[in-house]
């Protein structure tokens, strides 16, 4: 669903500009390229009979799905995966007040709602060293 954002009436010619709308599909890549900008965030991992299926890479994006009513209202789903060791509640905490404030600056819809689901631990970005 589309959502229309007014100018405000106190501005000179304000009705007379028209909307401006923003779509579902537009707010869900804003959110997702806006979660690129917190650490230890990763692609969400495929699920095949409840289980991460391998490939899942941490380059990849968090997968965003968002819902825009009313007249200047958003909510977010959001699937993603978190580095390992790392705080699950902190990261996702930061991903959530990330969203809410940069969503806003950037479309002006209000986010009322991010749901977030933590789909998998992904190993950390450091290589690995090997024995020889």
């Amino acid at each position: 669903m589309d959502t229309a954002i007014t100018t405000s009436a106190e501005e000179p010619g304000a009705t007379q500009r028209g909307t401006t709308t923003i779509s579902d599909r537009t707010v869900e890549r804003i959110a997702a390229r806006v979660l690129t900008e917190v650490e230890n965030i990763g692609g969400a991992a495929g699920r095949l009979l409840g289980m991460a299926v391998p490939g899942e890479h941490a380059e990849d994006s968090a997968r965003v799905a968002a819902k825009v009513s009313g007249d200047s209202v958003a909510a977010l789903d959001v699937r993603l995966s978190v580095a390992y060791p790392r705080s699950v509640a902190h990261t996702t905490e930061e991903a959530r007040a990330r969203l809410v404030r940069r969503v806003a600056d950037l479309t002006g819809l209000t986010v009322t709602r991010v749901d977030i689901t933590v789909t998998a631990l992904r190993a950390p970005d450091s290589p690995t060293r090997r024995v020889r």
